[in-house]
């Protein structure tokens, strides 16, 4: 029998995350080519040409350490936004950021308050260290934030607020007037983390920015990537905007090289990709309306979102449906992970793929 130290308790709780099927692994699996994936909302188009070069520019120089503090992508970062380049913290994708958070600030029997559905990775990094998750249902149809309930689950013990908006794997946005009333009622020993990954696909105009609030020095962290409309999701990058003080406290955790060479010279290389930003939000504009209509045809109606996907309920079990699809070669995220056993997640994708996702899911469905 295996002999090995005890595992810590608060890690009982903690379920693996499972990400979505990977091209290669369904083609290997079920004998097919020409897989699409639309689950795991990445960008279509692929990374800008620009990043690309510099990756390449970048490949014979593998062998030396990258630097630890990422001055010329902060340097940039922090231009493009109006910022000091104090005020922002990289990682290795934004959820070694949601880690550094909890390992910061969440000692055990400490909470947070997030809403449910969301990114699992809230409740993960905070079972972590043994915190404790409060999550709040989103209200209604349109999966809605509703900040006065999120408000009356803050208590003494809490710690950490996360906002994630759009919300994955909802799409939904939190209102700039909501958010104004959550950061005039909370004290000011809380922090909110603002997850914004998807900032960039969002039209609307009343989602509030965040960055105003860091500014003024409010307790707030806003979390942004490279891996969605960047299209850099296999390299890893996202960053933080905090007050400095908040920097300071999360650099006490962040590990000497945590963001590689090759990743940084990539991220500073899109970050001036214009081009390519505005290609990719214009195919998810366009995308959005096509599936729109093309799930109505088939008496669908998706959450209305700001973000690069959408979240339908099938009105099957989605177990069935992502089965059933995936042996046809489109590759769709299941609802049952976030709690909605007949909803699935669909990332917008090319004209093509769009229009291949909506005959497939139309025939599973007729002989479901």
């Amino acid at each position: 029998m295996l002999k090995k130290p005890e595992m810590r308790k608060c890690l009982e709780e903690i379920k693996p995350y499972v990400p979505g099927k990977p091209v290669e692994e369904v083609e290997r699996e079920m004998g097919l080519t020409n897989v699409i994936k639309m689950a795991s909302n990445e960008n279509p188009l692929g990374p800008s040409p620009l990043a690309v070069k510099a990756m390449q520019d970048k490949a014979n120089k593998m062998h030396i350490y990258p630097d630890g503090n990422c001055y010329y992508l902060k340097e940039a970062v922090a231009k493009k936004f109006n910022l000091k380049p104090e005020q922002l913290i990289f990682g290795n994708g934004s959820d070694e950021l949601l880690s550094f958070l909890t390992m910061v600030y969440i000692n055990p029997g400490d909470e947070a308050v997030m809403v449910d559905p969301s990114f699992s990775e809230y409740v993960f990094a905070m079972r972590l260290m043994g915190g404790i998750p409060r999550q709040v249902p989103l209200s209604g149809e349109k999966f809605a934030y509703d900040i006065e309930k999120v408000f009356a689950a803050v208590n003494e013990r809490t710690k950490l607020i996360f906002i994630c908006s759009p919300n994955n794997p909802t799409g939904s946005i939190i209102r700039k007037e909501q958010l104004d009333w959550l950061m005039q009622k909370i004290p000011d020993n809380i922090l909110v983390v603002l997850d914004q990954a998807y900032i960039e696909y969002v039209e609307d105009p009343d989602h509030p920015g965040g960055l105003d609030y860091i500014e003024k020095d409010y307790p707030v962290i806003a979390l942004r990537t490279f891996s969605k409309i960047y299209g850099l999701s296999g390299l890893r990058v996202g960053y933080g905007i905090a007050p400095v003080g908040v920097i300071n406290d999360l650099n006490r955790v962040r590990e000497p090289f945590n963001v590689n060479a090759m990743a940084q010279a990539a991220a500073l290389a899109a970050l001036d990709d214009d081009s390519h930003l505005q290609k990719s939000r214009s195919l998810v504009t366009q995308a959005r309306k096509q599936l729109t209509a093309g799930l109505a045809e088939l008496g669908l109606k998706p959450v209305p979102d700001q973000a690069n996907f959408c979240f339908v309920d099938v009105k099957k079990d989605s177990k069935g449906v992502f089965q059933a699809m995936l042996e046809k070669g489109v590759i769709v995220r299941t609802g049952d992970i976030f709690g909605f056993p007949t909803f699935i997640r669909v990332t917008y994708g090319t004209e093509e793929q769009n229009d291949r996702f909506l005959k497939t899911l139309s025939e599973v469905l007729a002989k479901l």
